[in-house]
């Protein structure tokens, strides 16, 4: 098996700022706890096209936990593999693929992406990306909810049917108008800006509006929002990422702020462009 290190000035990085900052929602312990360089151990593929989600290196309570659920996730992508082959039948399809990217390796938060391409027959295939983030002081999953209060976010309720580990979309007003602000301001494409810049407005006879899906991400050193957008407008999406300025603005813990800080300058995300390829 091979093993990826988080290299350690990471914690060490994270410990200083910590030491500048006030009272956070977690311990001093806790945070101490989480703030170690984080192993990845590399795990065969499930099947030639689907690649398995790493585990943690460890014996934690929340490793443990967070290695279970990526246990149930990959079976569960198995399980989604046969369901398609079975569906397709003797027709088109069949195909379903996965690659997984790790967008922070720690400390304190570990995310990893999941990119599907799916095509089960019918009329198209569908792809697909979810990112999850988990927090490794309790080996919880990411509550942007009360980690962004500033945003007034509110979680999907739970469907009949859907996967019990299933990504639920987050909305608020606030979020849509940051989205919109953000997107209009990064887009350097005029042609593409003027054919989303309708996609991107917050439509206000919208129900719950909009949903998001956001993750930490050590890449930007910051919050990573991405539109879950309909099929017909899903080329009008991007992520956009949250400063570490805007992210107090919206309320989010010194922990978090300095995590991401401490994994960007840490260099704690896979893959980068300039990475060797691996034997």
């Amino acid at each position: 098996m091979k093993t990826i290190t988080s290299v350690a000035v990471a914690a060490l990085l994270l410990g200083l700022a910590a030491c500048n900052q006030g009272s956070t929602a977690k311990t001093d312990e806790d945070v101490a706890s989480a703030a170690g360089a984080v192993n990845l151990v590399e795990k065969p593929r499930l099947s030639a096209d689907i690649e398995a989600l790493p585990r943690l290196s460890g014996d934690s309570p929340a490793i443990v936990r967070i290695n279970a659920e990526f246990d149930r996730l990959d079976a569960a992508a198995t399980a989604s593999a046969t369901e398609c082959a079975e569906m397709a039948g003797d027709g088109p399809g069949g195909g379903w693929s996965r690659t997984i990217t790790r967008p922070m390796t720690g400390p304190a938060y570990v995310t990893l992406r999941e990119s599907l391409d799916v095509y089960c027959g019918g009329a198209y295939p569908s792809t697909s990306q979810t990112a999850i983030t988990y927090d490794l002081s309790t080996g919880d999953r990411a509550n942007w909810v009360a980690l962004l209060p500033g945003l007034t976010l509110v979680q999907d309720q739970p469907e009949e049917g859907m996967p019990a580990d299933y990504v639920y979309n987050v909305r608020s007003a606030r979020l849509e108008a940051l989205y919109e602000r953000k997107m209009n301001a990064e887009a350097t494409d005029a042609e593409w800006r003027d054919q989303c810049k309708d996609v991107w407005k917050p439509q206000p006879d919208a129900e719950l509006g909009q949903g998001f899906r956001i993750w930490a991400d050590a890449e930007h050193g910051g919050v990573a929002i991405d539109a879950d957008y309909a099929h017909a407008v899903q080329a009008c999406g991007g992520a956009v990422y949250l400063t570490a300025d805007e992210m107090r603005e919206a309320g989010a813990p010194a922990v978090l702020i300095d995590a991401l800080a401490a994994a960007r300058a840490a260099g704690n995300w896979a893959p980068k462009e300039d990475a060797e390829p691996a034997a």
